[in-house]
């Protein structure tokens, strides 16, 4: 499964497509994101992303009203290939993050089954309480991380 098929499968699994490198999609109490990254992280031939994961009930700190973010700081996990386990665990990373890249006429089959299959999951084990639960225990709160958890006001 090439770039163009993956975009295709993970519509016909659900997910609604923004743009020509973004997908999302609500399952259950999460949002799952495919953000593509673009301007200094574009390349011929490949595409860089990561795979974010917020619970739907989240505040966004850019624009409150909205369904998805593109910005992957407004996600509380951003995983790729290499760092996702089946244990999720809470970094605060919130500006520097990971994240991978695939030849666009690579395998992406394994990203699929992650975002698919794997993540979903992965996150209905960790459930909402345990990711704020690991929130709460960061030694010291940014905003974003205020915001989510409604203390902006802090």
């Amino acid at each position: 499964m090439n770039y163009s098929e993956f975009l295709i499968n993970i519509e016909e699994v659900g997910y609604s497509r923004q743009g020509k490198s973004c997908a999302f999609c609500n399952i259950g109490e999460w949002t799952i994101g495919f953000i593509g990254l673009s301007g200094k992280f574009q390349s011929n031939g490949s595409k860089a992303y990561v795979v974010c994961a917020r619970p739907t009930e989240f505040e966004f700190m850019t624009s409150p009203n909205k369904q998805f973010s593109t910005e992957p700081m407004e996600y509380p996990l951003k995983l790729t290939l290499e760092s996702f386990t089946e244990k999720l665990e809470y970094e605060s990373n919130l500006l520097r993050f990971d994240y991978d890249r695939i030849g666009t006429e690579s395998d992406w089959s394994d990203l699929f089954k992650l975002i698919a299959n794997d993540l979903p999951i992965a996150l209905e084990k960790l459930k909402v309480t345990g990711l704020i639960t690991q929130i709460t225990k960061s030694s010291e709160l940014g905003y974003i991380e205020k915001v989510w958890l409604g203390l902006k006001n802090a």
